[in-house]
């Protein structure tokens, strides 16, 4: 959801973020992670409207949830899911971060587990309190109007720049409408619930004999991003640490991203379950992340040093080794890494490297 209102902020013909070639389906599916682990995968969408993963671990007493995706109607779903698996109550809905494709369900399972702690750390919860209510309000009072622009795009043939679109142009963009149809209503749902659970380094909690590190190691895609490892199966959550096919830099601290994933590669977790996509079970596509934040560093840093203006940097930057690693050939996908991640990304680091050079 949060990727849709950057579109509209970004005043873009196209969503900054968005993979896959099938036509939205916006549903999930639920993935045994390991003995007592089980992830609710959001489907693949091709355009900016998403939906985060959300990951039950049951325990011996209880059980907790990592995140509460896009969708209330899926937060009832997966509420009903989880009831048919255990009869032990969701007792902790952890959050990894602040992005409202993460925790638009969090009133749903307020509904259903009253008791429930939600837990985050300060930094999410307050801009859990002050951002996110900005963004889904955006979503939900512009999005009629949006789909309506997308629709006048399609039927003149041309983006609102002047671009004359292609076939490929077209179906993402229709693709974009029908998303829109099913978010929309869903957005106009919401209920803010604030996490009443705060921390700021580290929380381990227990699920009868079962323990839950809920661990901050470091910005990266946020100020506050959250890991939750649990020991006895080697299974880490990232959250948008790492999103599959392509990441997201929104709002993000490429440097430190780089130290907080091998951060995360030293907990020894042999399966990892991403913020955005299919289960993950080595370091690979950690790594691809990594190396990609690691050239835009490499590359943005000296420009900085020659005092150059970011629209220049821009022009110096060259991730197209990057782009056929993440994305392929697929038209969205590609539309998804340099609107998503390349101009993003690029802009970020210059302005960490700058603000630093100036202290």
């Amino acid at each position: 959801m949060l990727k849709f209102v950057q579109t509209l902020a970004l005043l873009s013909s196209f969503a900054p973020t968005g993979f896959g070639t099938n036509a939205p389906s916006h549903t999930y599916q639920a993935v045994n992670v390991a003995d007592g682990i089980v992830a609710f995968i959001a489907s693949e969408s091709n355009t900016g409207v998403v939906s985060g993963n959300c990951v039950a671990v049951i325990g011996d007493d209880g059980v907790l949830v990592v995140d509460s995706t896009n969708f209330p109607s899926h937060a009832r779903q997966i509420v009903s899911d989880i009831k048919k698996m255990t009869s032990q109550p969701v007792r902790f809905l952890v959050h990894t971060h602040w992005h409202p494709d993460h925790l638009m369900g969090d009133a749903e399972f307020r509904a259903a587990y009253p008791g429930v702690a939600i837990v985050s750390t300060n930094f999410t919860r307050d801009a859990i309190a002050e951002l996110a209510p900005k963004y889904i309000k955006g979503g939900a009072e512009q999005g009629a109007a949006y789909a309506l622009s997308l629709r006048k795009q399609i039927t003149d043939g041309k983006s609102d720049s002047g671009k004359t679109l292609t076939d490929a142009d077209k179906k993402y963009l229709s693709d974009y409408v029908k998303s829109l149809e099913f978010a929309v209503p869903e957005y106009q749902h919401y209920k803010t619930v604030l996490p009443n659970v705060g921390f700021e380094n580290s929380l381990t909690l227990f699920l009868g004999k079962r323990e839950v590190r809920v661990l901050f190691l470091g910005r990266g895609n946020t100020g506050g991003d959250v890991v939750i490892f649990v020991p006895d199966a080697k299974v880490a959550m990232t959250g948008d640490l790492l999103v599959w096919p392509t990441p997201y830099s929104y709002g993000s601290y490429p440097s430190e991203w780089i130290d907080t994933l091998h951060k995360l590669k030293t907990l020894g977790a042999t399966t990892l379950v991403p913020g955005h996509g299919p289960v993950q079970h080595d370091n690979s596509y950690l790594d691809l992340v990594s190396d990609a934040l690691h050239s835009v560093v490499n590359q943005v840093r000296p420009a900085v040093a020659k005092h150059l203006s970011l629209e220049e940097t821009r022009k110096r930057v060259d991730l197209s080794e990057f782009q056929k690693k993440f994305c392929g050939d697929d038209h969205d996908r590609e539309i998804a890494f340099k609107m998503g991640f390349t101009d993003q990304a690029v802009e970020r680091a210059y302005d960490q490297i700058k603000f630093s050079s100036e202290d």
